[in-house]
């Protein structure tokens, strides 16, 4: 009978493996599955997308992950379950991905699961005699194994934090490898719940990358159209584009100390979720900022306006450049007339230019990272989060 190192060494060996990635992002609108055909490693990865789906979370998932997305409303019970729960969903997704592409799910060889971030702290904090920093994707690897019989690679951010790293971003070595130009000056920007760009000169070298978050995505605006529409979020920007900016509130909200921060720099619901979502809403009354358009509009103009002050700054010393945009907030006309606007004419365009679904690209990158794991490839990018070296990302659940 194998050995787990058997099987491990024989999918390093075969010229092409079938590998899927999962993600499922601070938004928590769904589960991101990508099938993609890896060749190589490295600078020699070459890909093939087979098929990506996207598996939505139902409400009373949705009201879970959210509630325990919070200090104030979270519970060890529930999370205990959420574990084990999104393992079993993440598994319904690598199956939904198999069945749409006609692929028998026992072929595929490795999976790469992101998992579900519950709570990001980067930065050193006391506690029980230490200072430690930390991060917490759930999502059960031995349920998805068991499930699937595939090796599952997971927890891939942990290790960078340990070297003293942000344990993000990590998808712009992904980006690196991919998408990378000998003559374009390019910005790689993704608008999930959080927004982040990846600054790619030509033929950079590692070092040269500059990667972060640049701050609120659709997080914001989605948390207000919950609590002022019962809407989920803005479909096309619709509510953002009728309403008008408040000068006094948008001054509070990008007067947040994130924005000040050095890099590298990380951030997610631990610094713009519900916490935050109360004391705008508390500024908003004490400024009699009484409409919910302009509320939400005032906020669609935060994203925007982080999203373009965080471009500028990496692109100053560019002769030229090229932003290419993915995400489900590539999708709101509001964000994306902005940046058009903030940017200027032709700089802004879909990912789909780079052969790349904008959907897909977070969980093509986890398919990517699992196969570096496989070959021992160091994965992280110290200088863009802070690492003290390069480290081996993830962690292997074997079936």
């Amino acid at each position: 009978m194998p050995t787990p190192a058997d099987i491990l060494h024989g999918l390093q060996q075969k010229e092409e493996r079938l590998v899927c990635g999962l993600m499922s992002g601070t938004s928590v609108d769904a589960v991101d599955a990508a099938l993609v055909r890896i060749r190589g490693k490295a600078h020699e990865t070459s890909i093939e997308v087979v098929c990506w789906t996207e598996l939505p979370f139902s409400d009373e998932v949705r009201n879970v992950i959210l509630g325990n997305t919070d200090v104030s409303t979270s519970n060890v019970s529930d999370i205990c379950m959420l574990q084990v729960i999104l393992g079993h969903l993440y598994a319904d997704a690598v199956e939904a991905c198999c069945e749409e592409a006609g692929i028998d799910p026992a072929t595929v060889d490795l999976i790469g699961m992101h998992g579900q971030t519950l709570y990001h702290l980067p930065n050193p904090v006391a506690i029980a005699e230490r200072e430690v920093a930390g991060t917490f994707q759930a999502g059960s690897a031995p349920v998805l194994a068991y499930r699937t019989g595939t090796p599952v690679v997971s927890d891939f951010r942990s290790a960078d934090i340990a070297a003293g790293g942000q344990g993000a971003p990590l998808l712009p070595y992904v980006d690196y490898l991919l998408f990378g130009s000998d003559s374009e000056h390019r910005v790689l920007l993704n608008i999930g719940g959080i927004a982040n760009i990846t600054w790619l000169p030509p033929d950079a070298a590692e070092d040269q990358i500059v990667a972060f978050d640049s701050g609120p995505g659709n997080m914001v605006v989605n948390a207000l159209m919950e609590r002022l529409y019962e809407r989920s979020y803005d479909l096309n920007g619709e509510v953002a584009c009728k309403g008008r900016l408040n000068q006094d509130l948008f001054s509070w909200m990008i007067g947040h100390e994130y924005f000040r921060r050095a890099l590298p720099k990380s951030t997610g619901r631990e610094v713009f979720g519900g916490s935050f979502i109360d004391e705008l809403l508390e500024i908003a009354r004490e400024l009699d900022v009484t409409s919910p358009e302009d509320i939400i509009s005032t906020a669609s103009q935060l994203t925007v306006k982080s999203i373009a002050i965080a471009i500028e700054q990496v692109t100053q010393t560019a002769p030229s450049f090229r932003v290419y945009a993915a995400g489900g907030g590539a999708r709101n006309k509001f964000f994306m007339d902005g940046l058009h606007h903030a940017l200027g004419p032709g700089k802004v365009q879909n990912f789909d230019a780079l052969g790349i679904s904008p959907d897909a690209r977070e969980a093509i990158s986890f398919a990517v990272l699992a196969n570096e794991w496989l070959h021992g490839i160091k994965a992280n990018l110290p200088a863009v989060t802070g690492a003290s070296k390069k480290v081996l990302l993830g962690s292997v659940t074997m079936p």
